[in-house]
């Protein structure tokens, strides 16, 4: 499954599916094999999110409900879930974006132990590191005494370099 292969002809996908705008589900209009009308179309993927088999080739829903309601193949842009949730393919929840603003707007690592996005703690100067990553360069920022002070610092430069792709951090502090 490449993301960035064109898709198919919208009048196929119309011609298989319905795609509901205001739920942003995806379901059969024809019956197959094991397959009922108005059954749900795909399956999910272990990183979660629906794909869809078109032709033997498999698609990710979110890409085709981008292209059936705004009528724009993503070709080499990644299609963003503006949520975070990759189940909300809701046309409105969607967006262009490149690989890093995507990137930028997943949450933390699951092994992420500071609690804020871009944030860890640094044994030898017993201080924390603020770090942004750009086009898959690591950029640091600097050394702090807290982490609070080190997620301002990721933040700022976040919202410069990302603006509305910037994801906003995990905990609230003041």
């Amino acid at each position: 499954m490449n993301s960035h292969s064109p898709l198919p002809d919208k009048s196929l996908l119309l011609e298989l599916h319905k795609y509901d705008f205001e739920t942003g589900g995806i379901t059969h209009l024809k019956p197959r094999s094991g397959i009922r009308v108005g059954q749900l179309a795909g399956n999910k993927t272990e990183g979660g999110y629906f794909r869809i088999k078109v032709d033997n080739r498999l698609y990710l829903a979110h890409r085709l409900m981008f292209f059936v309601f705004y009528g724009v193949d993503p070709l080499e842009y990644e299609v963003d879930h503006i949520d975070g949730n990759k189940e909300n393919n809701k046309p409105d929840n969607l967006r262009l974006a490149t690989h890093s603003q995507n990137q930028q707007n997943s949450p933390a690592y699951k092994n992420n132990n500071s609690g804020y996005r871009g944030v860890h703690w640094h044994k030898q100067h017993r201080k924390y590191v603020a770090e942004i990553q750009v086009n898959k360069k690591n950029h640091h920022l600097g050394l702090f005494k807290t982490k609070e002070e080190a997620s301002l610092a990721y933040q700022k430069a976040a919202s410069e370099l990302f603006g509305e792709f910037n994801h906003k951090p995990i905990k609230e502090f003041s």
